[in-house]
C-alpha cells in the first residue's frame, strides 16, 4: 500500500479492524435490546461518513431491513489499479463528498474491493439510546449465524447530520457478578443474561468507566450531492458479474 493510498483509506480499515481490537477490549458478550421489539430511528437511514481520530475514509449505508432493524454495509475507498495521480486529503465530510463527485469510479479512479456487514438496532435504557451492531457473514451447517460478540454503542445525537458513538466497555467492573460464557452451563447465554447486562447498564449510565477508553466513532451524514456517487461505490463492490 503506497502512502497516498494509506492517507485516503487507512482509517476506513477500522470498518474491519473494529472487530479485532474490540473483540479483545470492548466488545460485549450479549447484545443490548431485543431486535424483535426495537424500532429504527428514521433519522439514521442513509449513507454516513465514518470518522475515527479525525480521519474520514470509510462510509456506512444504513438500510432499513424492516421497521425494527437495519442492514449496515460498510465500505472503504481505495485507488484503482490504473489510477495515476494524487488522491486528495480527506479532512471533512465535505472533502469526502468532493472525492466521490470529482474522481472517476473504477480502475482509473476510486473503487472499493470489500465490504463489512452488520445487523443493527436501537434500544433505550434509562432514557439513553444505545445501538447494537451484530457482525454478519458467517454461519454454521444449519445456516444460522451465531455471533460470539456484539458492538454496543451509547448514541449521542449531536445534530440531524451527526451522531457520536461511544463504545461500551465489555470489561466494566459492574459486569463482574454476571456469569461468563465459560461459567455458564445452559443452552442460551444471551437469552438468560442479556437483561442482567441491561440492568447493570441502567444503574451505571453516569459512570464514565462504562464507556471504553477507545476512540469515539462519529457518523457524519454524507452530503446529498454525493449520494449517487456513493451508491455507485456500493454497487461496484457488491455486484455480481
Amino acid at each position: 500500500m503506497t502512502p497516498k493510498v494509506r492517507s485516503f483509506s487507512g482509517a476506513a480499515l477500522m470498518l474491519v479492524i473494529i472487530p479485532i481490537f474490540a473483540g479483545l477490549l470492548a466488545c460485549m458478550p450479549v447484545p443490548v435490546g431485543d431486535p424483535e421489539r426495537s424500532r429504527i430511528d428514521p433519522g439514521l437511514n442513509g449513507i454516513w461518513v465514518f470518522e475515527s481520530d479525525g480521519d474520514y475514509s470509510g462510509m456506512y449505508q444504513l438500510l432499513p431491513w424492516d421497521k425494527r432493524s437495519w442492514l449496515m454495509i460498510g465500505a472503504e475507498l481505495e485507488s484503482g489499479a490504473a489510477f495515476d495521480g494524487d488522491l486528495p486529503e480527506i479532512e471533512s465530510p465535505a472533502d469526502y463528498a468532493a472525492a466521490l463527485e470529482n474522481l472517476p469510479l473504477g480502475e482509473d479512479g476510486i473503487t472499493a474491493t470489500s465490504i463489512v456487514l452488520y445487523k443493527a438496532w436501537m434500544a433505550k435504557i434509562g432514557g439513553a439510546e444505545f445501538m447494537t451492531w451484530e457482525l454478519t457473514g458467517s454461519g454454521n451447517e444449519d445456516g444460522r449465524t451465531p455471533p460470539e460478540y456484539w458492538f454496543v454503542f451509547k448514541v449521542e445525537k449531536i445534530s440531524d447530520d451527526r451522531y457520536d458513538l461511544h463504545m461500551l466497555n465489555g470489561e466494566f467492573d459492574g459486569f463482574d457478578d454476571i456469569p461468563t460464557q465459560k461459567e455458564y452451563d445452559g443452552d442460551d447465554y444471551v437469552a438468560d443474561h442479556r437483561r442482567a447486562y441491561e440492568r447493570v447498564i441502567k444503574r451505571n449510565l453516569d459512570n464514565e468507566e462504562l464507556i471504553s477508553d477507545e476512540t469515539v466513532f462519529v457518523l457524519h451524514r454524507l452530503p446529498s450531492s454525493a449520494l449517487e456517487d456513493a451508491l455507485g461505490v456500493f454497487k461496484k463492490v457488491i455486484e455480481f458479474d
